[in-house]
């Protein structure tokens, strides 16, 4: 390993020290010799530290012989920590998220929709929202399906959005495994994007979900620009065939446990087939856990908090209802 490690390094440096083309034929060559595990990681490595150092040691932090910049007991108890920033308060605080749910059950809709509060400093469920540039990866739908959808939403023109579909992705992006992490937390940067939507996770990595190194070491970089850059980003994903009743919106996300464990905030859409009514189950490290009871209104393509009877059922209420309710005296014979 450490040999294609220093080879690598020295095709790095001919290459940009000469210009020679068969330098870029060499250095992919040693690329793809390496798993896509270690592919990405060094890669995340020479966008990070560039290269000047060496990579056989910057792949392994152990034989790094320097003292540990470490935070003491009191230093962490006396500071003045800042409170979390939202994209959406109480709902999307800024890290990483997944939001996921059955194939075709609705979540598109509701990204796009947060998307919108996003760009245009709006409201959904009752929050207002402070306006921020958004990025939307759209790697499942085209453009023409896109303005269907956004016609559908009333969105206006003049917002600060930007859009990407599967084949601009590819192009100048890429897989999130190898490099396509770094150049979107690059692109984020450049742009300071308050949200940030993929929709899908599946359309791109397109490696072994169920690998717990390999995810982790994948949404790595994903999770660490988000906290760096105030940054909220969401990862569309599916929920796997559970069978039971109980909704648990991190065990139920598809593939490994680890990109459940990587999320800061887990959102779980659960909708039975042929029903408008769905319940929104939210939690997170900063978030409150709780459940939404939403109502698809297909006329403008949104989802609702559900005021119905129905809907009542659940754990948040509409405030106005509380308000409305609290004075009322009991009836005779209540208890």
């Amino acid at each position: 390993m450490t040999g294609v490690f220093e080879s690598l390094q020295a095709a790095i440096i001919a290459r940009l020290t000469d210009g020679r083309p068969d330098r870029a034929a060499e250095l992919q060559s040693l690329l793809d010799a390496l798993p896509d595990h270690e592919r990405g990681e060094l890669t995340r490595m020479i966008t990070r530290h560039g290269v000047s150092g060496n990579f056989a040691t910057l792949c392994n932090p152990d034989s790094v012989d320097t003292p540990l910049d470490l935070l003491t007991a009191d230093s962490i108890l006396k500071t003045d920590w800042p409170e979390p920033v939202w994209a959406v308060p109480g709902l999307l605080p800024v890290g990483l998220t997944i939001l996921a749910g059955a194939p075709k059950v609705g979540k598109s809709w509701l990204a796009l929709q947060i998307a919108q509060a996003v760009a245009a400093g709006g409201v959904i469920f009752g929050l207002r929202v402070e306006a921020g540039p958004v990025l939307y990866l759209a790697l499942e739908d085209p453009p023409r399906r896109l303005q269907e959808r956004m016609k559908k939403q009333n969105w206006p023109l003049g917002l600060d959005a930007d859009f990407m579909t599967v084949g601009s992705f590819l192009d100048r992006i890429g897989d999130l495994r190898n490099g396509g992490g770094e150049r979107l937390a690059r692109q984020i940067e450049r742009r300071g994007y308050r949200l940030v939507a993929v929709d899908t996770l599946s359309r791109a990595i397109a490696g072994d979900q169920n690998d717990v190194s390999e995810m982790t070491s994948w949404l790595t970089p994903i999770q660490e620009i988000a906290h760096v850059k105030n940054c909220v980003i969401i990862l569309i994903d599916h929920h796997r065939k559970t069978g039971g009743a109980y909704q648990d919106a991190i065990a139920d996300i598809l593939g490994s446990t680890g990109k459940g464990a990587m999320a800061d905030t887990a959102i779980g859409l659960y909708r039975e087939r042929g029903k408008a009514g769905a319940k929104l189950v939210i939690t997170g490290r900063e978030v409150e856990e709780r459940t939404l009871d939403l109502r698809m209104d297909w006329f403008t393509g949104c989802w609702q908090l559900d005021s119905s009877e129905e809907g009542l059922t659940g754990r948040v209420f509409d405030a106005r209802i509380i308000k409305t309710l609290k004075p009322l005296k009991k009836p005779r014979g209540y208890d």
